[in-house]
């Protein structure tokens, strides 16, 4: 197993000397999970790829959790990869892939993050786990602490879906509607919350939680029977998805299991676009947006205020890029998408 080293700022390098502490005390950026993964050699990634998990605990060691008896997992990892030739012909490209996470137990991206963040909240003995979201987090959050025999709450702007409501429901999670902006009064109350009744927090500023979408980079690694995307495409939101996998890919490089990085892309709604903005700007912490309504709700996020930074660090480093589409452009791609590709 990787061994957990520290919680520490990426920013100004103070350390945390709590396990349950996720914002540095200086200067009040989110704290990384230190992982200390030893000294991994070619044998070892063989004998990783030829275990029989079809999840993303089949890279058990490259995860912030001690102990295999402590894993919460509904079968999340290892979705359909899945070269799409009309579509590639189409578009004018090569190779294209399309990585398909609606397969996922709850549907969304966010189980990588709960399987490996609730996983860590059974460890370190907390009782209830708490998420604000826009929909697709929350029914996650409940599905894993269900699996977990953890309470969850969630906070929810008004007018969220309602289907996303009532699966959060179904899973046993306390659904707080909260009237207001979802970046400022949904935001505030949560983290109000969060420190009067010591929940455990599902968001992206809890560094454990984080740790999941590295798993993106080993599993297309497995995928591809160990080639590196030239480009990978995000919806982002927050820009976690980003960072980890960056972070993930840089892990495999270390040990000289991939020769080279992929460049990274940002798609965002054109309503919620901090981070193309940013990034367009040549900012190096994100400018806030005031998001409007758009048909991706899911990633209407207009202050990714805990982890967009080292979305834009992770863009420029790949030598990426960042794009913002309206929602006409984005329902001409669903319906691209489902003609050229079924999916």
């Amino acid at each position: 197993m990787g061994v957990v080293k520290a919680l520490r700022c990426a920013k100004c390098g103070w350390e945390s000397s709590s396990w349950t502490i996720f914002r540095c005390a200086s200067c009040g950026a989110v704290l990384e999970v230190l992982l200390d993964l030893g000294n991994l050699t070619d044998s070892d990634l063989s004998e990783i790829r030829q275990r029989k998990e079809r999840t993303i605990w089949r890279w058990f060691e490259f995860f912030p959790v001690e102990s295999r008896s402590s894993i919460v997992s509904l079968g999340e990892g290892y979705t359909p990869l899945i070269q799409s030739f009309r579509l590639s012909e189409k578009l004018g490209l090569s190779r294209l892939y399309l990585k398909n996470d609606t397969l996922l137990p709850t549907g969304s991206l966010k189980d990588r993050s709960n399987s490996v963040g609730l996983s860590r909240a059974k460890e370190l003995s907390f009782s209830t786990a708490a998420v604000i979201s826009t929909g697709n987090a929350a029914a996650s959050v409940a599905a894993y602490a269900a699996a977990a025999g953890l309470k969850s709450v969630v906070m929810v702007p008004e007018g969220t879906s309602s289907a996303k409501v009532l699966q959060a429901v179904a899973y046993g999670a306390t659904v707080v509607v909260v009237q207001g902006s979802f970046d400022e009064d949904v935001a505030r109350l949560y983290k109000d919350a969060l420190k009067e009744f010591g929940w455990y927090d599902c968001l992206s500023s809890n560094p454990y939680r984080d740790e999941g979408k590295k798993s993106y980079a080993y599993e297309m690694l497995d995928q591809l029977d160990g080639e590196v995307p030239d480009w990978v495409i995000h919806p982002t939101a927050g820009g976690t998805g980003l960072y980890a996998m960056w972070k993930g890919y840089n892990e495999l490089l270390q040990f000289g299991w991939i020769k080279r990085l992929p460049r990274l892309v940002a798609a965002q709604s054109d309503a919620a676009a901090p981070l193309v903005r940013s990034f367009e700007k040549g900012l190096a912490e994100v400018e806030p947006v005031r998001a409007r309504d758009t048909i991706a709700e899911s990633i209407q996020v207009g202050n990714p205020i805990s982890v967009g930074w080292r979305a834009l660090e992770a863009l420029r480093a790949s030598r990426g890029t960042a794009v913002a589409l309206s929602d006409g452009e984005i329902i001409e791609a669903q319906s691209v998408l489902a003609r050229f590709a079924g999916i």
